[in-house]
């Protein structure tokens, strides 16, 4: 018995040992990742991440910090207060004109509508020309409207472009007719629809979606391991706000991303999918749109502005 007992001691030791070993070579990260979202829908899976403990699991400290405008926004992570940012495709490469070395890791979730006012007589996009149509001018709004006109058969010289950059504005001014059409991003989009706008195109329908999740090369040199332990903890939340019905979080999200009270019974989340990189072919579009516009002078080429290695 005393030699079962003095065994048995060595193997509890042993596995206690190999215990230690493992978590010394699994350190969690104490190096905090900074964060930058907007109040949209496609900066949830963080909000959810960070609230389900899902970032903590994967041994990552994220910081999450929430803007109102992506001036604020870009203006944090031009001081350096900001590891990485939801944006889109054309902020990136805004970023990059201006000297900040800014790459896109995954693409985001997210729905962009245009429409039209319920008294407008508008019901289709074809019925755009010569119309005005309420937007934020040299942005992916303004990007994604020239989209949605073209696909119409029209040229965007075809219509009127009102900028409106504030969407609350937008949508009040859409809801009273002072503009024919507008285009927005959920959850004004839903709020919008539900006070009798009508939806003419979306990015769901076009398949034509700019959004994107993008750090600094410089937290992607420091912090390689910490970022794919970020979007592993995405993924999980992305899992979760597909399986989980929305009662159960909403009242959270609009609290968290400051969304109106009035948007719970309107609000249409995208069906949140794993990470995956930007696709190339909308990517060398923004481009072209962007240098027709004379928007940017430098050359881009996705592979300089893509880190695929986060991914894989």
């Amino acid at each position: 018995m005393k030699k079962i007992l003095i065994a048995l001691l060595i193997i509890f030791s042993s596995l206690s040992f190999m215990g230690c070993s493992q978590e010394k070579n699994n350190p969690v990260s104490e190096k905090i990742i900074n964060i930058g979202v907007m109040p949209d829908v496609e900066s949830i899976p963080f909000i959810i991440a960070q609230n389900n403990g899902y970032f903590e699991k994967e041994g990552v400290k994220v910081n999450i910090e929430h803007f109102t405008s992506a001036k604020d926004r870009d203006s944090a992570l031009q001081s350096g207060k900001l590891d990485g940012v939801i944006t889109d495709m054309l902020a990136v490469l805004f970023a990059n004109e201006g000297g900040i070395n800014l790459k896109m890791i995954a693409r985001t979730d997210g729905n962009i509508e245009l429409m039209a006012g319920k008294d407008s007589g508008i019901s289709s996009a074809a019925d755009l020309k010569g119309k005005d149509i309420g937007m934020s001018t040299n942005t992916i709004m303004e990007y994604t409207t020239d989209k949605m006109i073209e696909a119409a058969g029209l040229s965007p010289d075809d219509v009127n472009k009102v900028a409106i950059p504030p969407l609350p504005t937008r949508l009040e001014m859409l809801q009273g007719g002072k503009v024919a059409a507008a285009i927005l991003p959920e959850p004004l989009a839903g709020l919008a629809v539900k006070n009798g706008a009508i939806v003419l195109n979306s990015t769901d329908q076009m398949a034509n979606k700019a959004g994107a999740i993008a750090f600094t090369a410089q937290s992607l040199e420091e912090s390689p391991e910490e970022i794919k332990a970020i979007l592993r903890a995405y993924n999980e939340a992305s899992e979760y706000l597909q399986k989980e019905s929305a009662a159960s979080y909403l009242d959270y999200i609009i609290e968290e991303q400051g969304f109106p009270a009035e948007i719970k019974d309107s609000l249409q989340l995208p069906e949140y999918q794993q990470a995956k990189l930007p696709e190339k072919e909308i990517f060398l579009d923004v481009v072209q749109w962007m240098q027709a516009k004379d928007l940017i002078k430098g050359s881009y080429e996705y592979k300089n502005l893509v880190d695929e290695e986060i991914l894989r």
